[in-house]
C-alpha cells in the first residue's frame, strides 16, 4: 500500500519561487500526494499563483502574518498524509530520474525523520560564499546519519517526518529556530533519522551581507535559546558520543581550530621550538639562515600565519572531497574567503548569542514572528 504525501509550504508575501515549485510538485508523478500552502500577508503574485494551481493545491491565506510554526501545525491538523514533507517556499527542486515524493516515500520506509540534500541557488558572490556553509551542514548531518541514526538539528528547508512521529512531537513549538528544536525532541524520543542525498533541493540564501548577518543573527539568537535549553542534553551527547561529536563540531565551525590553538597554545613554546628548529637547520645548510634570520623578528606574525594556512590548508581538502561526494560546486578562492570571512563571523556571531542569551536574554529582540 502507498503511503500518502502531505507537502506543506508556508510562504512570507511571496516568493519567486513558489510558481517552479508547485510545477515540480504538482507534475510529479507520485500521485497519493496532496498540497498545502499557506500565505501570510499575501501579495497580488501570490494569489495570482494561486489561481492558476487552484485545482490542485489547497491554499490558505492569512491577512496578518501568524508565524511559521504557527500556521504549519493548524496545516497538519487538516492534512490527511501519513507522511509530512515541509518544504521552504524559496527552494528549487532538482529533479533527477526519479520521482521526488517517491524517493522520499522509499526513504521513509526505514526512517521516522529524513533529511534533504540542499544547494545554494549561486545568485551572488555573497550566496557563492555562504555555499560551504551548507557543505558542512549536509557533511555533518550525513556523518551523524551513519554513525548515530538520530539527529540533533536540521536544516528545515526540506525534510520529511512520519505523521505519527509529528503528532507524538507535539508539532512544532513557538521558537526562533524550529526546524532545530524538533529534531532534537526527536532526538530525544529515539526518532530514526537519516540523511538523504539522492534527491536535492536548491535554497535560496541571501544575496548581500547585509541580508547575510541579518539573517545570521536571528539564528544565532535562535541557536543561543536551544543551547541554553538543552544544554544538560547537550552534555549527555558529547560524554557517549565524544568521538562522533567533535568531528562535527570541526566540520560546522572551520574557524574553530585556529581560534582555540590562539587561545590554548602559548606563543613562546611554539616560537622557541620553531627558532631552535631552523637554527639547527642552518648548521647544516646555509639555504635556511635568511629564514632563521627573519624569523628571530617576526615569529609571532609568522605562528599566526602558519597556523591559519595549515588549517585552511586541511580544510580545503576536506572540503573539495565532500564537495566532490555531494556533487557540490566547490572553488578555493570562494571557500578561502569563506573561511577568512564569513565563518568566523558566524561563529562570532554563535558566541555572541550564548553570551547574551545567557546574561540579558531580554534584550534578545529579533524581528520575527513566532
Amino acid at each position: 500500500m502507498s503511503k500518502k504525501v502531505s507537502v506543506f509550504i508556508p510562504v512570507y508575501r511571496e516568493s519567486p519561487f513558489l510558481e517552479s515549485l508547485l510545477d515540480s510538485l504538482v507534475n510529479d508523478p507520485y500521485e497519493d500526494k496532496e498540497i498545502h500552502v499557506v500565505i501570510d500577508e499575501p501579495t497580488d503574485k501570490s494569489i495570482e499563483t494561486s489561481r492558476r494551481f487552484s485545482e490542485y493545491v489547497h491554499f490558505i491565506f492569512n491577512g496578518k502574518r501568524k508565524g511559521k510554526a504557527n500556521v504549519l501545525n493548524e496545516l497538519a491538523k487538516h492534512a490527511t498524509g501519513d507522511i509530512f514533507l515541509f518544504l521552504d517556499s524559496d527552494i528549487i527542486i532538482k529533479n533527477g530520474d526519479k520521482s521526488f515524493l517517491e524517493t522520499v516515500v522509499e526513504e521513509m520506509r526505514d526512517a521516522d525523520i529524513i533529511e534533504i540534500k540542499k544547494d545554494v541557488i549561486r545568485d551572488s558572490l555573497v550566496a557563492k560564499i555562504t555555499s560551504y556553509d551548507y557543505l558542512s551542514f549536509s557533511l555533518s548531518n550525513w556523518y551523524i546519519s551513519k554513525k548515530i541514526g538520530k539527529c540533533l538539528g536540521i536544516n528545515g528547508a526540506a525534510f520529511a517526518i512520519r505523521r505519527e512521529t509529528f503528532e507524538s512531537l507535539g508539532g512544532f513549538r513557538r521558537v526562533i529556530c524550529e526546524d532545530l528544536d524538533i529534531a532534537t525532541r526527536s532526538f530525544i524520543r529515539g526518532a530514526r533519522f537519516k540523511f538523504v542525498d539522492k534527491i536535492a533541493v536548491s535554497t535560496k540564501a541571501p544575496s548581500t551581507f547585509r541580508e547575510w548577518f541579518n539573517q545570521r543573527k536571528r539564528w544565532g539568537i535562535g541557536t543561543a535559546f536551544w543551547f541554553k535549553e538543552y544544554f544538560n542534553l547537550l552534555k549527555s551527547v558529547v560524554r557517549e558520543y565524544p568521538s562522533i561529536v567533535l568531528p562535527v563540531i570541526l566540520f560546522l565551525f572551520p574557524a574553530l581550530p585556529p581560534l582555540l590553538m590562539n587561545i590554548f597554545i602559548p606563543d613562546e613554546p611554539f616560537i622557541k621550538m620553531f627558532f631552535i628548529s631552523l637554527i639547527l637547520l642552518s648548521a647544516r645548510t646555509s639555504i635556511f639562515l635568511p629564514p632563521a634570520a627573519f624569523t628571530s623578528t617576526t615569529l609571532s606574525t609568522l605562528r599566526n600565519f602558519l597556523v591559519m594556512i595549515g588549517s585552511l590548508s586541511v580544510y580545503s581538502a576536506l572540503f573539495y572531497l565532500i564537495a566532490r561526494k555531494f556533487q557540490f560546486y566547490f572553488n578555493p578562492l570562494e571557500f578561502t574567503a569563506f573561511y577568512f570571512v564569513l565563518a568566523p563571523l558566524w561563529l562570532l556571531i554563535i558566541i555572541a548569542g550564548i553570551i547574551k542569551v545567557y546574561v540579558k536574554p531580554e534584550s534578545a529582540n529579533i524581528d520575527w514572528k513566532v
